[in-house]
């Protein structure tokens, strides 16, 4: 792996993949892809988020499975940190970070509060 940017996952976003891992192999390797990606060229979004997760990031992992909702430190920064409450602490991570918010099937999107 030669990513460009540092990976970040908070702790929900490393417990669902690893809950991924044992369910849905296939569905894991294909989450690595496009993380791996993402780490490459964070830039490379499907659009941002609305209601919890408002102006995050997000990337769909193949058609109808997963989404990986994440943000890039250097955006952030650009917007004057505009989404730093949302973050860990902003001061510990390095401008070059992709940080990994959360991970959820598609299908179950009406589980994710939207706060609407």
């Amino acid at each position: 792996m030669s990513a460009t940017y540092l990976y970040k996952p908070t702790a929900e976003f490393a417990r669902k993949l690893e809950r991924i891992q044992f369910d849905d192999p296939p569905g894991h390797a294909r989450i690595l892809k496009v993380i791996d990606r993402l780490l490459e060229n964070p830039d490379d979004a499907d659009g941002t988020m609305h209601g919890r997760y408002r102006g995050r990031l997000k990337k769909y992992v193949g058609r109808n499975d997963y989404r990986l909702i994440y943000a890039w430190c250097h955006l952030c920064l650009k917007a004057n940190k505009k989404y730093e409450a949302g973050c860990q602490s902003c001061e510990a991570i390095s401008d070059n970070s992709v940080i990994f918010f959360d991970l959820y099937h598609k299908g179950d999107s009406t589980r994710v509060y939207h706060g609407w």
